[in-house]
Parts: structure tokens; sequence; C-alpha cells
């Protein structure tokens, strides 16, 4: 026969495992979206103790929740807790890969968002027993000219764009330097990871150990799914980190001609333009939002792409004790608690969205 024969594995079972520091809405939105998907386990490392989003999440069977206090990272981990939060993600999923019962493990941040046209069980299954890991390519979000965002889940999807397209500065014009393949954040995916092997877990892709490092270690894309990837659940949160990093320097903490080069610039673009809500504004309209006017031709192109997705039916479904509001409103007035900065940027932030100010662009 044309095709060789396949030989089932045993289990497809599946879980996630989360780092976050995130307002309960989403962290809910999270979980229940993955349950939803048919998650056996959603394992949540939250980065601080936050009592109330602790009380929903007990709720929920599938969920397992660890507050990575103190405690956990000397008597669990064994180690200091790490400075930088990739390594904080690191050690957890690690953790999270050694312990768990699952057939396959992926990690997947807070704000994204598996999308696949089959059952993900069916789709992990389907999977030859040569395959130790499977990609998970993401598309991440946009907004369009003129709608303004009413929920955390609106918007449209960029695709990274193909290797052999280059940078396309003719596509993106002045935009093209704080773009990678495209899109503002990684173009590469994120992994399912089979479980009980010889495997040192990754954010995006797993390695072997040094132990095993001449075992060769199999991975490829899958075809029937995507991450879809809410960077900035809304204008003001995308914008208050890039404020930040911008305060704080955060480009030096980029290795410098690494591959998060368009990154460094988009926080040196900010610092140049002055740190003022209004110059946010400008940058996530020039970077965040596309065109009205080209949105059918870009869509021609699959350039962008639409899915739709629906966190708060998982969320109906779960019956959950404390009502959850995914509005973009109800998220900015969340942020105050995790974000004391963002407080004073809210009235002003929600009157440059009343304005509607559209940028035509950032010089060059």
């Amino acid at each position: 026969m044309y095709y060789a024969p396949f030989k089932k594995a045993a289990a497809s079972d599946w879980g996630v495992v989360c780092t976050c520091r995130e307002p309960t809405q989403l962290v809910v939105a999270f979980a229940a979206h993955y349950v939803g998907l048919g998650a056996r386990e959603v394992r949540l490392f939250l980065d601080q103790a936050q009592p109330d989003l602790e009380k929903i999440l007990a709720e929920i069977p599938q969920v397992i929740v660890q507050v990575c206090d103190a405690a956990y990272w000397k008597d669990i981990i064994g180690k200091p807790r790490p400075e930088t939060v990739e390594y904080r993600q690191l050690m957890n999923i690690f953790h999270a890969y050694k312990s768990t019962k699952v057939a396959w493990l992926a990690h997947f941040d807070a704000d994204e968002f598996l999308h696949s046209d089959v059952c993900v069980d069916d789709l992990l299954s389907a999977q030859p027993m040569e395959i130790d890991f499977a990609v998970v390519e993401p598309r991440e979000r946009a907004f369009v000219q003129g709608e303004l965002q009413q929920c955390l889940f609106d918007g449209v999807f960029r695709q990274p764009l193909p290797h052999n397209w280059g940078n396309a500065p003719f596509l993106f014009g002045a935009a093209q330097r704080f773009l990678r393949q495209g899109v503002l954040g990684y173009p590469h995916g994120k992994s399912f990871v089979r479980t009980g092997q010889a495997i040192v877990p990754g954010i995006h892709t797993p390695r072997r150990p040094a132990s095993h490092r001449r075992e060769k270690l199999r991975g490829w894309a899958v075809q029937r799914a995507r991450l879809l990837h809410f960077d900035g659940l809304t204008s003001l949160h995308w914008s208050a980190k890039l404020l930040r990093a911008a305060a704080a320097g955060g480009h030096h903490g980029f290795k410098q001609g690494g591959r998060d080069t368009h990154r460094v610039k988009q926080v040196i673009r900010m610092r140049r333009l002055g740190n003022s809500l209004q110059d946010a504004w400008t940058m996530h309209e020039m970077l965040k939002v596309v065109p009205q006017d080209q949105i059918d031709r870009l869509r021609t192109l699959a350039v962008i792409e639409d899915y739709s997705i629906d966190p708060m039916r998982d969320i109906d479904a779960l019956n959950l004790s404390t009502p959850i509001d995914l509005s973009r409103a109800a998220f900015d007035r969340a942020l105050t608690a995790y974000q004391p900065d963002v407080s004073a940027w809210l009235d002003p932030w929600e009157t440059l969205m009343r304005q509607g100010k559209r940028s035509k662009g950032i010089a060059a």
C-alpha cells in the first residue's frame, strides 16, 4: 500500500500546563476553554496567590492549581524562585511533565487558545508513534479598523508569513521593522509533547537530556489545528506592557541580534516617542489594527484569517458559582489590581478609544 501500516498508541488523553499571573476572568476562560476541548488536566502554576481565583478553579475537577510560593520553590523544586518568568515557566513545565499521567502535555500561555478542526484526542491519536512532539503553529490576533473591541476574544488573526516571502516590506510598509514574519510576537509554534520519555520540555519545543542526546527527537507541525495568540487581550493591556517595558529599559533584556530584534525595536520606538498614552495609542493603531479597506485583500492572501472561539460558552457549561465577565471593559478594570499604574491610564484610554483617533502610521 501507499501508506505504511499504522499502530495506534494506547492512550491519547492530554493536558495543558500554564504559568500565569493574570486577571481572574482570563485564567478562568483559559481553563474552561481547554476543559471544553477535552483536556483531562489543566495545570495552572500561579505566580502568586490569588485566593478569589483559586476558589473558582477549585470547582473545576480537571484543574490542578499550584501556587508558586516560597515553599513550592524550596520544597518541591529545590531551587530559589528564578528571577525571569521564562525560567520559572521551564521549571514548572518540567515538574508537570514528570508528574502528569496524561499521554500528551502542552505548554501554553494564558493568552493562547487552541483552535482545532477535529477532536483534539483524535488529532493526537492519529500521530505516528515515531513522533515525539506535535507543533501547533500560531495565529496572532489583530483588530479591524473602525470595529471597537467589545469581548476579549474579538478580532481577526494574522498568519505568520511563509519563509520564502521574506520580511515583505511592500506588504507592511514602515511597520515591517517591528515584525517577524508578519507578526509582533513569535511566528513559531508550541508543542504537544508525548509523555513518559527521556525529554526535557521547553517553552516552544522539547529537547533530549544530555544523557540521551544521541537519540533522535522527532517532531512535526499538525495540519488541523492552530494556536490563537491573543497578544494583548485589549488595546490597553498591550499598550501598558509596551509602556512599562519602555520605561524600564526592557529592550536590554533581549539578546542583541537575536530572533527578538523586532520586539527590541517596538520598545525602543516607544521610548523615542515619549511614553505618553497618545503615543502608545498611535503604536497600537499602527501595529495591531488592520485597515478596513485592505481586509478583503489580506484575507485573499491568507495573511489575515478568521477563527471563532467561545470561552463564555465553555464557562457557562461549568456552572460556576461566581459570574465571569469577559467584556473588554471588565478586563481593563481588572488589570488595575495587577498593574497599579493602569489605574491612572484607564479613563484617559477610554477617552482615546471613544474619540476613535486613527493614526496614519509612523514615519520611517
